[in-house]
């Protein structure tokens, strides 16, 4: 890791998890920074999302970002770069690409790093090269498994990012999809539709904890966004994801919707009665910060806040509830 991206990454860890690191991040944090390591692209910041679930012991999962403009402003890259993925950088910084970049994700907390999630960012591209994707993280099969996804997708729903996950069990392929503002509406007011949604892409639905979920966050004031894994014999994978995205303001603005009436705080009040959500809850605004930094060039502010809170079901039933903490530095 260079020592920019030490600093950076040390940094914001410390600053996300200084008050709670016993109750939220738990043991993890070296095999977290040796994560960080393999992806670090040198002087080019990253991204950092700590995935953090709300039962079990303490522990969090990590992803590294890297944005659109970033990949594109220090290419080439060598091969190596990106835990191995350098080409796949160059490919993407070979033309101009609508979306917002590529991120590993790594399991930390199962202690393995050796094979990341590889995604691509696409932010509801009207066109992305997703062959040319998939060919470049050797999965030029799943090309035709995903287009082939993406062509029943209610109108309504736009792909936000996609990628494989090559250290899971049938190494599926991952498509998330946001739902527009109407459909949304339409959700909160009527459920059944979201069930009905579901049915036509495939996915199949027993019983009422898809519809109970995505009721809660289709009735939320968040952004709604829906994760499925597709499978080599082009079936989904047993697991859904529902999510509340929250949006990307200041810490002091983030703060308020997680207290006592605030709707982050009603969402996760669903979540301790779904039993995916115990007493740590009250810890993650101490996660928040915002802070200005500067030198003789850059004015820069340092930031961490939640900006998911993503329920997974599976056989009807939630079986986990996750926060996903943003990190980061951007440019005042």
């Amino acid at each position: 890791m260079s020592a920019e991206a030490t600093t950076a990454y040390e940094t914001l860890y410390r600053l996300a998890s200084k008050k709670v690191e016993h109750d939220l991040f738990g043991t993890s944090t070296l095999l977290a920074q040796e994560a960080c390591q393999r992806a670090s692209l040198g002087a080019l910041a990253p991204i950092l999302w700590f995935e953090i679930p709300l039962t079990g012991p303490p522990r969090f999962d990590l992803h590294v970002a890297y944005s659109n403009e970033g990949i594109h402003e220090y290419a080439p890259f060598t091969p190596s770069a990106l835990d191995g993925h350098g080409e796949l950088l160059n490919w993407y910084a070979s033309a101009p690409r609508e979306g917002g970049g590529i991120a590993l994700a790594y399991d930390v907390g199962e202690g393995r790093i050796e094979a990341p999630a590889v995604h691509v960012n696409v932010n509801a591209a009207n066109a992305f090269d997703a062959e040319g994707f998939f060919a470049h993280v050797g999965r030029p099969e799943a090309a035709e498994l995903y287009q082939g996804f993406i062509k029943r997708l209610p109108q309504g729903w736009r792909v936000w990012y996609f990628g494989v996950h090559p250290g899971r069990p049938g190494a599926p392929v991952r498509v998330d999809c946001f739902v527009n503002k109407d459909l949304k509406r339409t959700y909160a007011a009527d459920p059944a539709k979201l069930e009905e949604d579901f049915q036509n892409i495939g996915f199949a639905v027993e019983g009422p904890a898809v519809r109970n979920v995505g009721a809660e966050v289709a009735a939320s004031p968040f952004g709604m966004e829906l994760q499925f894994d597709l499978l080599s014999n082009e079936r989904l994978g047993q697991t859904v994801g529902i999510s509340a995205q929250l949006p990307l303001v200041p810490a002091s603005t983030a703060r308020p919707p997680w207290e006592p009436g605030g709707a982050a705080a009603r969402l996760m009040e669903f979540a301790v009665n779904s039993h995916v959500a115990d007493a740590r809850l009250q810890h993650i605004p101490d996660t928040m910060f915002s802070k200005a930094i500067q030198n003789s060039t850059v004015s820069q502010a340092l930031y961490c806040i939640p900006l998911y809170a993503k329920f997974r079901v599976r056989a009807d039933k939630v079986f986990d509830t996750k926060i996903y903490l943003q990190a980061g530095r951007i440019s005042l």
